[in-house]
């Protein structure tokens, strides 16, 4: 009767034991479902920086189409923090005598990898055309193996059509081809870093400020440390001779930071590489620099930004072509109805 009881005991248990990891696996699907949903439908909402994610195929094609010079910002944050647009497009309209429009496309903490798709999905794949696309930059910007944000990557910048490429040349391990697949699919994935700073923002006073001072930390001591190293430039090759490709015209534009030692970078090999290519190169960096026109280690505060707006509009003008009579009347007569 006890050997019985046992056996039925045991026999019990072995079934049973199937049907409790089912049950496991279907709670923690629904756990994950439930994650999956938040994140989509509320989350990445209340984030700023996905929602102008998602306006950038718009502001692309309506740039396009407007009538006069075009000009395209595309790179990291300082795309938006240190260039004032419309300062921007009023100076140059003003030394060209020709209607000018200008679009900001920017995603913090971004490499020039994600430039490149950022250009590909936006204006090249879809055909948008404009008169001049400028790439401002600091620190290791344009070399190759940095620390790239991959979901962001993945959900935002590009398809599967970009698969092979990305997984080919832009990431070097399987862990980081691994993060992108599962963030092209799974959107709480994709996003939990800015997640995780969207939850400490609304907890913490100032913690944006104390991320990208960290940030700007950990940034300029990689690059410090591999400042004398050789590094690859595939990735602002690609770009290069893609630009070339669809007619592009661009412009690489350095700009100063309160790093001495990022303000001390010749540059020469990409220098080399971007002007062997015929593309337009300048330097915005000019002896020392004014601690106090920065809000932080790369950022510049309002002054800052006037400043260096109007030195950015008087190196690009030369490019654009200051107005003869002929030509920039035809072009206010075309952009009058505007």
């Amino acid at each position: 009767m006890s050997s019985s009881t046992s056996s039925s005991e045991a026999i019990g248990e072995v079934v049973a034991a199937p049907v409790r990891g089912i049950r496991i696996a279907l709670v923690l699907l629904v756990v994950l479902c439930g994650v999956e949903a938040l994140t989509r439908f509320k989350l990445v909402p209340m984030t700023k920086e996905y929602d102008q994610f998602h306006s950038y195929p718009r502001l692309a094609a309506e740039l396009a189409h407007r009538n006069g010079l075009r000009i395209a910002l595309v790179g990291a944050s300082i795309v938006h923090e240190d260039i004032d647009t419309t300062r921007l497009t009023e100076r140059v309209r003003a030394a060209t005598r020709i209607p000018a429009h200008t679009a900001s496309f920017s995603a913090d903490h971004s490499f020039v990898n994600t430039w490149y798709y950022m250009l590909m999905h936006d204006f090249w794949r879809p055909g948008n055309r404009v008169d001049l696309v400028v790439i401002p930059f600091v620190g290791p910007s344009l070399y190759d193996h940095n620390e790239m944000e991959i979901g962001r990557l993945a959900r935002y910048f590009t398809t599967v059509d970009d698969w092979p490429e990305v997984l080919r040349t832009d990431l070097a391990t399987t862990a980081e081809r691994a993060d992108f697949l599962l963030s092209s699919f799974w959107t709480s994935w994709a996003t939990r870093d800015r997640m995780q700073e969207l939850t400490f923002t609304h907890l913490l006073p100032n913690y944006k400020a104390f991320a990208r001072e960290q940030q700007n930390l950990v940034f300029a001591e990689v690059f410090t440390r591999r400042a004398h190293k050789a590094r690859s430039l595939v990735a602002l090759d690609r770009l290069l001779r893609t630009a070339r490709e669809h007619d592009t015209r661009l412009c690489f534009v350095v700009f100063p930071t309160q790093r001495a030692d990022w303000n001390g970078q010749p540059y020469a090999d990409a220098r080399r590489l971007i002007e062997a290519s015929g593309t337009e190169y300048v330097d915005l960096r000019s002896g020392d620099v004014d601690t106090s026109i920065f809000a932080d280690l790369v950022h510049m505060n309002v002054d800052g930004r006037a400043l260096y707006t109007g030195l950015l509009a008087d190196a690009l003008t030369p490019m654009l072509g200051p107005a003869p009579t002929e030509a920039g009347a035809a072009f206010a007569a075309s952009g009058a109805s505007e």
